[in-house]
């Protein structure tokens, strides 16, 4: 049995790694992955994610038969329109508008039945007389 002294195996280990490194960056399928604008994440055995890495984009989409439909997320990825503090200010707004609007709608209402209990004593009244 021949050993072979201790400095000549790490050299073939290293030049082993390097040829598997360079045969993995150097072939087509992985430049291709790399290179791709999307990329497709399974979620369920009929959904699945799709990256759009260049935009940031996110789309949902389903296998219904032989189609895949995709619903995207664009607004999700824009930076909100308003502060915290705009956005509360605005629903206190929304809500006070919402408030006075079915106070009007109350006031309507009494003021229509209020009309009808008139005209139903000037009934009682006419019936009297």
């Amino acid at each position: 049995m021949t050993v072979l002294p201790m400095t000549i195996a790490p050299k073939f280990i290293l030049a082993g790694l390097a040829l598997a490194l360079a045969m993995t960056v150097s072939s087509p399928a992985a430049r291709a992955t790399e290179d791709a604008r999307f990329e497709i994440v399974k979620a369920t055995d009929t959904r699945v994610w799709r990256l759009d890495k260049q935009s940031g984009e996110i789309a949902v989409c389903t296998l219904e038969g032989e189609n895949l439909f995709c619903t995207t997320t664009s607004a999700a990825v824009d930076a909100p329109q308003m502060t915290y503090e705009e956005w509360d200010a605005k629903k206190k707004l929304e809500q006070a508008e919402a408030d006075a609007e079915r106070k009007a709608e109350r006031e309507r209402n009494l003021a229509f039945f209020d009309k009808m209990l008139d005209l139903f004593r000037s009934f009682m009244h006419a019936e009297a007389e």
